[in-house]
């Protein structure tokens, strides 16, 4: 890396400092016009702004005088001269603690929370003072290591941190879900034990099966719902990380020396897309198992990766053959090859690839005790939303401007890495590269943009992947050049290092954690104790009850003596309206008007038609045109719990009445 000189260095931190004093004291005024805060009225705030503007004119004066024949002493004053050998290692090891653990502590903090927890600028400041207090610290524990490099581990470091801490808040036993898909995420595995669960043979899961799959291990102990969700958190962290160290010893960067400010950079960017855990296998697969010299070994990777995405994602269906094949061009020199007689063997490995994953899919929809084959394919048939691509509502960068600024610093290694070896490719092997990178961006734009996606870069997975492994492959010089030597690593400027670490520490800045989450246990085993009664009531007339959510209830034993009915969960429900499945949805219409359920367990249902002014607006729209109506003109709201997000619904009597 080439390092900063002393004066750009500290210009740089004076300047950052200061811009970021203004934007926060800019959020703070803005804050406390949302909350109604007369200022002048209220000391602590005008203590608060008192002191921004304080910091300010100092920060700034310091700037100023950095321009001056005063900067030697401005610079002795920033690096701590008098005090960096005086000072024992202890206290720089207490300041590095400080300065990685004090945003998370900070962040887990209620009343921080409540008055900063969407203000990205004030948090921003807070996140940086961390990351200078840790960055003295490291220069006093270490003082060998630059100063631009103690900044970029601290800010990393407290990144991680915030991620490991954050999704921990979600290891809980409370009873109910919390959020939209999670108590799928807990019934969808069951089906691959119903038999055991259940007593009854039932239809394997439709969507995302390996995901779910990896998912059933807690049920083989009959696990209480806290392990679920510990399991859930440990086994996204444990995949995502076994990445890190296969891609580190394909590229020979070794994990001493600064190789683990790399790995660590490489985690956060996993989880930056974020990758879903059951798509790190096939990666794991192919990366840690191709080899140009094991023609054998290659074909077995790809095709077991493909079968296994096969039963994962369409889109990832030709990603193991792309992988091995990008390897492959990155390691193997054109020299006296024709074209054909280059192309070849990744195109072989791209076509059996594809075919693998399709037979497997087949072979999964027949095992899987589905009918309607049609229910495997929603993914083609829901209808886009191109508006997506531009800022709205549900994801306000859009798609396309956040793609182009999160892939963008990586872009410019790739660009700074081709142009300083200008004679390493042949043209045909960039273009493959090329072609490639941009087969991956737009298939992954395309599945975002249909309806129920397009709220983050999750689908363009496969793209930020291969963009990962081709330049990082290219900045260690993991690759051969046409006259097959390997180049010598690329060394990338200060400023392009901290290009790259922005897009994979700034989604973590915005995140709060949650040391403990709690909530109230006699209320909540009252209203299992409510769900049980009316469950036994419908039992007692011989009806039958449809769980169209909280379905892990049943599935884990909550609930007693419950005939699980496996049409209409609410994820495949929401699916296959949103892909205008016809034949399914008039069956759901026949059930609900012939009033088949004595009791639906579902959340609060409101007719609500949204503008697309308001976020996932087309997903609510056809939830509330195909299902909502569906059921409020055939049943009635017998009892709610609003606080677990829970209604009973009964069928109407009499004449009935749609809202």
């Amino acid at each position: 890396m080439i390092q900063p000189g002393r004066p750009v260095f500290w210009r740089f931190i004076l300047l950052t400092t200061f811009l970021l004093i203004i934007l926060a004291g800019w959020n703070l005024i803005q804050i406390a016009g949302k909350l109604n805060v007369d200022i002048p009225a209220r000391p602590s705030w005008v203590a608060a702004l008192t002191g921004l503007s304080l910091f300010a004119v100092m920060v700034l004066s310091g700037l100023i005088v950095s321009f001056s024949k005063l900067r030697e002493r401005l610079w002795g004053l920033l690096e701590l001269s008098w005090f960096l050998d005086r000072l024992p290692r202890m206290a720089g090891a207490i300041m590095v603690l400080g300065g990685v653990a004090g945003f998370s502590i900070l962040s887990s903090l209620g009343g921080f929370q409540k008055i900063l927890s969407g203000e990205d600028w004030a948090r921003i400041f807070i996140f940086w003072l961390f990351s200078l207090l840790g960055m003295w610290g490291v220069k006093i524990y270490r003082r060998e290591i630059s100063w631009f490099t103690a900044l970029v581990a601290v800010m990393l470091s407290q990144a991680a941190l915030q991620l490991l801490l954050a999704y921990w808040s979600q290891v809980t036993s409370y009873p109910f879900s919390m959020g939209w898909s999670e108590t799928s995420r807990f019934y969808f595995p069951s089906l691959f034990l119903s038999k055991r669960i259940y007593g009854s043979e039932y239809p394997l899961p439709v969507l995302h099966p390996t995901l779910h799959l990896l998912l059933t291990p807690p049920y083989l102990c009959d696990a209480p719902l806290w392990v679920h969700r510990f399991w859930q958190v440990a086994i996204r962290y444990l995949l995502l990380a076994a990445v890190v160290p296969v891609m580190m010893k394909r590229l020979g960067v070794r994990a001493g020396g600064g190789g683990w400010l790399v790995a660590l950079w490489m985690f956060l960017y996993l989880f930056m897309l974020p990758l879903y855990y059951h798509l790190a296998i096939p990666l794991l697969v192919v990366l840690a198992g191709f080899s140009l010299h094991d023609d054998r070994r290659n074909w077995f990777v790809i095709l077991l990766a493909s079968a296994w995405c096969g039963w994962s994602r369409i889109n990832w269906y030709p990603v193991p053959a792309i992988i091995a094949a990008m390897l492959y061009v990155l390691e193997t020199p054109m020299r006296g090859r024709t074209f054909w007689g280059y192309l070849w063997k990744p195109a072989l490995w791209g076509i059996a690839g594809v075919l693998t994953a399709l037979l497997f899919q087949r072979g999964y929809i027949a095992m899987s005790g589905v009918t309607d084959v049609r229910y495997f394919y929603t993914s083609v048939t829901s209808f886009l939303l191109w508006y997506r691509l531009l800022p709205n509502a549900t994801y306000p960068p859009g798609l396309l401007l956040a793609a182009f600024l999160t892939s963008l610093p990586v872009w410019v290694v790739l660009y700074l890495a081709i142009r300083s070896q200008k004679e390493a490719f042949h043209p045909l092997r960039l273009g493959l590269l090329f072609a490639a990178l941009a087969v991956l961006f737009a298939g992954g734009l395309l599945v975002s943009l249909k309806i129920g996606g397009g709220a983050d870069l999750h689908n363009m997975d496969a793209y930020f992947v291969l963009l990962l492994i081709v330049v990082s492959s290219l900045v260690v010089g993991r690759h051969l050049r046409e006259d097959g030597v390997s180049p010598q690593p690329l060394s990338l400027h200060w400023l392009v290092v901290l290009a790259l670490c922005i897009p994979v520490v700034l989604p973590q800045i915005q995140s709060n954690i949650v040391l403990a989450r709690g909530f109230d246990e006699a209320r909540t085993q009252s209203v299992l104790v409510s769900l049980q009664e009316h469950v036994d009531q419908v039992n007692a007339q011989g009806g039958e009850v449809l769980f169209i959510t909280q379905r892990h209830l049943i599935s884990m034993g909550m609930l007693k003596n419950v005939t699980l009915i496996p049409e209409y969960e609410r994820e495949d429900l929401m699916e296959m309206a949103m892909a205008d499945n016809i034949p399914y949805l008039l069956k759901f219409r026949s059930d609900i008007e012939n009033q088949r359920f004595a009791l639906i367990v579902v959340d609060p249902l409101r007719p609500v038609i949204m503008s697309r002014e308001r976020s996932f607006a087309e997903e609510n729209n056809v939830w509330v045109r195909r299902v909502v109506r569906v059921i409020l003109c055939n049943y009635r709201e017998e009892a709610v719990f609003p606080a677990d997000g829970i209604a009973l619904y009964v069928p109407q009597s009499g004449e009935r009445k749609c809202p």
